[in-house]
C-alpha cells in the first residue's frame, strides 16, 4: 500500500486560538446545516441510500473531525482562554446536534430512503436501522409541541453537562500543610510540592492539591491520620458548584425518558445497551454484592486489626473502625507487611519512559503492528508525544497522541479520545479517495519528573497505563467502514472489555520484567521476588474494591431509575457508601459533585465496568493465558475478531467470535480471586 498523504494521516488543527477556535464554530456549524437542509429537501421518490445516507455519513466523519478541533482543548489546552473558547464551542456545537436529531424533515428523508428496501451490504444495513432507530430515541415520532419541549430540555441537559466538568477541571482546591504533617511521604513526592505561605500564621507550607499525583500518594503515605482525614474530607468538598448542577440534570433526564414513553432514564439508555434492561442490571449489582461481601467483612476485619496494631504502638486510642481515608493506608501497609509489595520501592522500576517502550514494544508483538514516534510534531504542549502506527506489513493504521502529566486546567482523570475517525474514502471527504486514518489520543496525570528523578510509576499506574492504551489500540486497530461504527463506538457495557483484558499483562511476573528497568540502573530489572510478590497480591482486598464498583454503579442505577426530585443526590451517596462499602461515609461533603463519569456519558452505565469484566476475564484466561500471553496468532485473531469490526457487529457477536462459544462467567469470578465452584453467576444473562 502507498503510504498516504499527511492531509489522510492526519487532518486535526488543536493549537488554535481562542479566536479561531470561536470562528471555526460557526463556519462548522454553518457549513453542517447546508448540508442537513440539502439532504432534507430531497422529495420522496428521490431519497435513497446514496442521495441521503451516504452524504450523511460523509457528515459525520467530517463533523466529528472539526468538532474536536475545537473541542477537545477544553481538556488539554494550558491556555485559560482556549479553554474557556472550547466550552463555549462545546454548548453551540451540543445545541446544533440537538437541533439537527429533531428535525421532522430529516427523518422523513431517512425514513424515505429506508423504505426503498435496497439491497444493501451488512455494514450499511446496520448504519440505515441506526439512523431510523436514534431518531425515534430522539422523539420524531412525537407531536411538534412535545419535540420543541424536548429539545430545549436537550440543550439544557448538554450545558449542565458540560458546566459540570469545566468546573471539575477547573478545580484548584488545596491545603498548606507542614513537613511534620506529611510525615511518611517519600522525598521525591515532597520536593514536587509547591511552597506557599499560609494566611493563618504566615509560615510557608506545602500545597497539596486534589489531583491524582498529590492526593492518592497522601491517602495511601501519610502517616498522620488528621492530615488524611482533612484531605479526604476536603476533597468530598470540592466542586460545590456542581451539585445543584448535578440534581437538575438527574431531573431532566428523567423528564426526557418520560417523554419518549420510558418508564425511567436507565430503561432509556439500557435500551441499546448489552444488558437491555434495569432489571439486568439490578439483578447483575445486587448478586454479586451479595457473593462480595462476606469476603469484604473478612477482609475489612484484617485491615481493622492493622490499625488496631499500629495504634497501639503508637500509643494511640483507636476508634474500632476503618475509615474513608484509612482505606488506602491500611490497603498499602498490609501489602507492605504480608505481601512485601512496596510501591515506593517498586515504582523505582517503572520510569515511565521505560514502561512506554516496553509496553508499545509488547503491544507490537501481541498485536503485529509498529509504532513509529513523529518528530517534532505540532501539538499543544511541549509535554505530549505523536505515534504513527502501521501493521507489521508497514501498511499505515493511523495515529495517536501521549499527554501524561497533570497541569492547571487540564482534565483530571485519566482517558482516550478520539479525534479523527477512522472510515473509508467513500465515507470521508477525501478528494483522492485515501481512507481516513484514525487519530486519537491518551490523556492521563502521571507524576512530572522532579530534579532528581524521571517520572515513576506505581504498580496500579502501570495498570492505568495498559488499560487506557488497550482503549487507543481499540481506535487504531478498528476498520470499518463508516465513522458510526469506528473504534470504541460500541455498546456502553462493552467497550471496557478489551481494554480491561490487556490489563491482565501487568500480572504476569515476565512480562512486568520486561516493562522494567531501575531508573539509576537500566540493567537493573524488576528483581523475581518483587515481580512474585505483586501477583500473589492481585485479589488482596478485591471483594471490597469491587464493592467500591458496585457502589458507583448502584449510585448511578438509583439516580436513573428514581422518580424526578424524590432522591437527594448528596444523601443517596452517604446511605450507598456506608451500606455498600462498608465504609463510613464522610459528613458534611458532597463526593457526587466530582464523580464526572454520569456527566461524561456514563449514566445509566457504570455497571459497564464490572459487567464487561465477565466477557474480558473470558477472554484472556481461556485464550491467552492458554495458548501464550505474546502469542502473535492468538494476538491477530483478537485484533481481527474483537477489535477490527469497531462498533459494526453486536459485541456479544465480537466475543463469540473469538471464543467460539457464548461466554461464561466462571473465570470473571476467578479474576477476582473466588471458588466459582459451585457455579453461581453474578446475573449476567
Amino acid at each position: 500500500m502507498a503510504s498516504p498523504t499527511n492531509s489522510a494521516r492526519n487532518k486535526l488543527r488543536l493549537t488554535m486560538s481562542a479566536a479561531e477556535i470561536s470562528d471555526t464554530t460557526n463556519q462548522i456549524i454553518k457549513r453542517a446545516k447546508t448540508a442537513f437542509d440539502a439532504i432534507a429537501s430531497l422529495p420522496a421518490e428521490k431519497c435513497n441510500f446514496e442521495s441521503v445516507l451516504m452524504p450523511m455519513a460523509k457528515l459525520d466523519a467530517w463533523f466529528g473531525l472539526e468538532s474536536n478541533n475545537v473541542t477537545f482543548p477544553h481538556y488539554v489546552s494550558p491556555h485559560k482562554d482556549v479553554r474557556d473558547a472550547a466550552v463555549e464551542a462545546k454548548k453551540l456545537l451540543d445545541d446544533f446536534d440537538i437541533e439537527q436529531e429533531m428535525r421532522e424533515d430529516l427523518y422523513k428523508a431517512v425514513q424515505a430512503a429506508a423504505d426503498k428496501k435496497e439491497k444493501l451490504d451488512a455494514e450499511s444495513e446496520r448504519y440505515v436501522t441506526f439512523t431510523l432507530r436514534d431518531f425515534k430515541r430522539n422523539g420524531l415520532a412525537l407531536p411538534k409541541e412535545k419535540r420543541d419541549q424536548l429539545s430545549v430540555l436537550k440543550k439544557k441537559l448538554a450545558d449542565l453537562c458540560t458546566e459540570f466538568s469545566k468546573n471539575m477541571n477547573s478545580d484548584t482546591t488545596e491545603i498548606l500543610f507542614t513537613q511534620e504533617e506529611l510525615d511518611g511521604m517519600p522525598y521525591d513526592f515532597l520536593e514536587g510540592l509547591s511552597k506557599k505561605t499560609d494566611p493563618a500564621d504566615g509560615k510557608e507550607k506545602l500545597a497539596v492539591t486534589m489531583k491524582y499525583p498529590d492526593i492518592i500518594p497522601t491517602l495511601r503515605m501519610a502517616k498522620r491520620e488528621e492530615t488524611r482525614k482533612r484531605l479526604d474530607t476536603t476533597n468530598g468538598q470540592k466542586c460545590a458548584a456542581n451539585v445543584p448542577i448535578l440534581k437538575e440534570a438527574i431531573n431532566i433526564r428523567s423528564q426526557i425518558a418520560t417523554f419518549l414513553g420510558y418508564e425511567s432514564h436507565a430503561s432509556y439508555i439500557l435500551e441499546t445497551r448489552m444488558a437491555k434492561t434495569p432489571e439486568t442490571v439490578n439483578k447483575f449489582l445486587a448478586n454479586l454484592r451479595t457473593r462480595l461481601t462476606p469476603f469484604a467483612e473478612s477482609e475489612l476485619e484484617h485491615l481493622l486489626n492493622l490499625k488496631k496494631q499500629e495504634q497501639a504502638a503508637l500509643g494511640l486510642s483507636s476508634d474500632n473502625k476503618i475509615n474513608s481515608w484509612d482505606f488506602n493506608y491500611y490497603n498499602r501497609l498490609l501489602l507492605e507487611k504480608e505481601y512485601q509489595v512496596d510501591d515506593e520501592h517498586i515504582k523505582e522500576y517503572f520510569s515511565l519512559e521505560v514502561v512506554t517502550q516496553g509496553m508499545l514494544q509488547l503491544y507490537q508483538t501481541v498485536l503485529s503492528l509498529k509504532f513509529t514516534e513523529v518528530k517534532n510534531p505540532s501539538v499543544w504542549h511541549e509535554d505530549v508525544r505523536l505515534f504513527d502506527v502501521a501493521d507489521a506489513s508497514g501498511d499505515f493504521m493511523g495515529q495517536f497522541y501521549l499527554d501524561l502529566h497533570p497541569r492547571d486546567g487540564k482534565f483530571t482523570h485519566a482517558a482516550v479520545f478520539g479525534l479523527q475517525p477512522g472510515c473509508d474514502g467513500a465515507h470521508a471527504e477525501n478528494k483522492d479517495g485515501q481512507r481516513q486514518y484514525p487519530v486519537c489520543a491518551m490523556v492521563g496525570n502521571f507524576s512530572k519528573p522532579s530534579a532528581t528523578k524521571p517520572s515513576l510509576l506505581k504498580h496500579s499506574e502501570v495498570v492505568t497505563y495498559f488499560h487506557e492504551l488497550g482503549h487507543v489500540m481499540h481506535q487504531l486497530c478498528a476498520k470499518t467502514n463508516f465513522p458510526r461504527f469506528h473504534g470504541t463506538r460500541v455498546e456502553r457495557d462493552f467497550v471496557e472489555a478489551p481494554s480491561q483484558m490487556l490489563e491482565n499483562w501487568c500480572w504476569d511476573a515476565t512480562i512486568l520484567e520486561k516493562l522494567s528497568a531501575h531508573y539509576q540502573d537500566s540493567s537493573a530489572r524488576l528483581p523475581d521476588h518483587l515481580a512474585t510478590s505483586l501477583v500473589r497480591a492481585r485479589n488482596v482486598n478485591s471483594a471490597l474494591l469491587t464493592l467500591r464498583q458496585i457502589f458507583f454503579a448502584t449510585y448511578d442505577y438509583t439516580l436513573h431509575t428514581a422518580a424526578p426530585d424524590s432522591v437527594d443526590p448528596t444523601q443517596l451517596w452517604h446511605d450507598l457508601r456506608t451500606s455498600i462499602t462498608l465504609l463510613p461515609s464522610i459528613p458534611a461533603t458532597h463526593p457526587e459533585a466530582a464523580f464526572g463519569h454520569i456527566m461524561g456519558g456514563y449514566d445509566s452505565s457504570y455497571y459497564g465496568y464490572l459487567y464487561s469484566q465477565v466477557f474480558s476475564a473470558d477472554m484472556f484466561f481461556s485464550r491467552f493465558e492458554k495458548e501464550g500471553l505474546t502469542n502473535p496468532q492468538t494476538g491477530k485473531e483478537y485484533r481481527d475478531r474483537v477489535l477490527k469490526p469497531g462498533g459494526s457487529e453486536d459485541g456479544g457477536h465480537l466475543v463469540h467470535a473469538f471464543l467460539g462459544r457464548e461466554p461464561r462467567d466462571d473465570w470473571f469470578l476467578k479474576s477476582l480471586g473466588l471458588d466459582a465452584a459451585d457455579g453461581a453467576a453474578p446475573g449476567v444473562e
